[in-house]
């Protein structure tokens, strides 16, 4: 029986559609479990994409890319520069179990959020991402944790700008990290999910929901992501427009299907993000 690298790829395409008429799982998908947004997607991401999720500050694209590691059917690996692994874990608890993360902090949680948190702690042994702090920064460090995590489909990178080990010719070498990990998405067959700041975002403009040029970096993003998102909140803006935890999650370039977006639902409370459709 001929291995999978000796088929042609037209063969292997159709052997895929075949395997998808017929409802068997499409291995090279990765799907984000948010269901408007998979279906966006055609079916979630693809292994060997470097997706890029930026927003404003604040905004919340960190508990985005966490909400996806959680809602994936098998363990991520999250790379983080902005906190240790228990703060993560802590996170994580108060997402799935919808407890307050300051509550969770204070240790003033009810009986009932304290059942909550246990069933939640059980049924994420299996499924919280594996977690490691980069403070060093440095490609090389994250290429070694995909390499020692060969399970993970997903790699999240969290953020952009903590790969950096140096100040000098910053944008050269952001631009370069891009390139990167697009091409380490390709060499282990896996998504990387990146999350980046907006450094051209124009806050006075009148419609400050994310553009691709606000990623800046000379166009960096739009030229080597295969698929570029933006979150946008309004209430960060507008506070007396009744739209408290209403969040739009645009797809600004998808190098396979079109653009447009998804309204989400963000609970401040437990950092959690929920799909409005659901």
């Amino acid at each position: 029986m001929p291995h999978d690298h000796d088929i042609s790829p037209l063969t292997r395409i159709v052997a895929r559609l075949d395997r998808a008429a017929a409802g068997e799982v499409d291995l090279d998908l990765v799907p984000s479990n948010f269901p408007s947004l998979d279906k966006a997607l055609g079916g979630g991401f693809r292994r060997g994409d470097l997706v890029v999720l930026g927003g404003d500050d604040s905004v919340g694209s960190s508990a985005l890319a966490l909400g996806i590691a959680l809602r994936g059917a098998q363990r991520a690996l999250l790379l983080t520069s902005e906190m240790q692994p228990d703060r993560v874990y802590e996170r994580a608890l108060a997402t799935c179990a919808k407890v307050s993360l300051e509550n969770i902090r204070l240790g003033a949680v009810t009986d009932e959020e304290r059942i909550r948190l246990a069933t939640a702690a059980v049924s994420l042994r299996d499924q919280v991402p594996v977690v490691e702090t980069f403070l060093q920064g440095g490609l090389s460090n994250i290429e070694r944790a995909v390499e020692a995590t060969p399970g993970a489909g997903l790699v999240i990178v969290d953020t952009l700008e903590g790969i950096l080990h140096r100040d000098h010719g910053q944008d050269e070498a952001l631009s370069y990290a891009v390139l990167a990990l697009k091409r380490l998405a390709l060499k282990n067959h896996v998504v990387v999910l990146l999350t980046t700041h907006l450094p051209g975002l124009d806050r006075h403009r009148p419609d400050r929901r994310p553009r691709l040029t606000d990623f800046g970096l000379g166009g960096t993003v739009g030229a080597q992501a295969d698929l570029v998102l933006g979150l946008y909140r309004e209430e960060m803006y507008d506070f007396d427009h009744g739209v408290s935890g209403a969040a739009e999650l645009l797809i600004l370039k998808n190098r396979d299907g079109a653009k447009g977006y998804v309204d989400l639902y963000f609970d401040a409370r437990f950092g959690r993000f929920e799909d409005v459709a659901e």
